[in-house]
């Protein structure tokens, strides 16, 4: 039953992904679909480490974890009806920000590659590897399978915080994407969203995935080890160059890393909010190493 479940979770949560740099014409053969090796790798290492005697103490983990998937879309959906003053202020100022940057794509393009040099372009090389999703989410399922192995709470609890954090927010911006049907730069077909009719897998470029997807960890591993002093800084300062990194390969126009940026960090922030919680401990009964969990 749990694997069903889980099976069905996955099917239905394909998420598209952006066709690799300079390769637009083969979009077709990858159909804006993130490779499928990927997510049977997740469900594989899931299905074990849910199925094992640790998880299968507690039946409904599963169950609430799943569904704390679309409880917290819906609170991200019903939010504005709650919102204060202050709420509505940063929201203002989130959309003004994306337009001006809208205004100047352009001009901030031509600076970015007029100013590319080897040394950056190597930095930027190896920080944009936190945006890639083949790396990223397969490095998720497989860390908390290893959590459960050592016996480590905080892991398997970072770990699935982390894969819904991104799999939430990659929805959204896969969803935009499709959307806005905005071309990247590298076309050199300007800036503008819905330039012709119909739809198109390759006219991907907002928001920046590999933006949303750093940004979607950066507060989770943040709010996780926010008692070691150097985590933070350095998870954010990660954040920030591989959503550069997407700049300078002029894979993307500032504003749509802006917005992915914004995805990611608010999904993150609410997945921390409401999201079952992985606690270990010791059985009184059996002696053994059990698992409970709270909200």
């Amino acid at each position: 039953m749990k694997a069903a479940c889980l099976h069905q979770f996955w099917k239905e949560r394909f998420i598209a992904s952006p066709a690799p740099a300079g390769n637009y014409n083969k979009v077709g053969k990858y159909n804006g679909i993130i490779n499928l090796k990927t997510f049977l790798l997740i469900s594989v290492i899931l299905i074990v480490l849910f199925r094992i005697p640790l998880f299968a103490e507690e039946d409904n983990y599963l169950q609430d974890y799943l569904l704390s998937y679309p409880e917290t879309i819906y609170s991200a959906v019903t939010a504005p009806g709650t919102w204060q003053n202050d709420d509505w202020l940063k929201a203002s100022a989130i959309i003004v920000t994306t337009g001006g940057l809208y205004l100047l794509d352009e001009e901030l393009r031509d600076l970015y590659q007029r100013n590319r040099i080897k040394v950056t372009d190597d930095i930027f090389t190896g920080a944009e590897q936190f945006g890639e999703v083949k790396i990223m989410l397969p490095l998720m399922a497989v860390t908390a399978l290893g959590g459960y192995i050592a016996k480590d709470e905080k892991t398997i609890d970072t770990s699935l915080l982390c894969l819904k954090s991104s799999l939430i927010s990659l929805a959204v911006t896969q969803t935009l994407k499709l959307a806005s049907q905005r071309q990247r730069p590298g076309k050199e077909e300007g800036k503008e969203f819905w330039q012709d009719s119909g739809i198109s897998f390759s006219k991907n470029s907002f928001p920046s995935g590999h933006s949303t997807l750093v940004w979607s960890l950066a507060p989770v591993l943040a709010e996780q080890f926010k008692k070691t002093k150097l985590v933070p800084p350095t998870v954010y300062t990660i954040a920030v160059l591989t959503s550069l990194s997407r700049l300078n390969s002029d894979q993307h126009w500032t504003s749509d890393v802006f917005a992915g940026a914004v995805i990611g960090y608010v999904t993150g922030k609410m997945v921390l909010q409401d999201t079952p919680r992985v606690k270990l401990g010791i059985n009184p009964v059996t002696d053994r190493v059990s698992l409970t969990y709270c909200f």
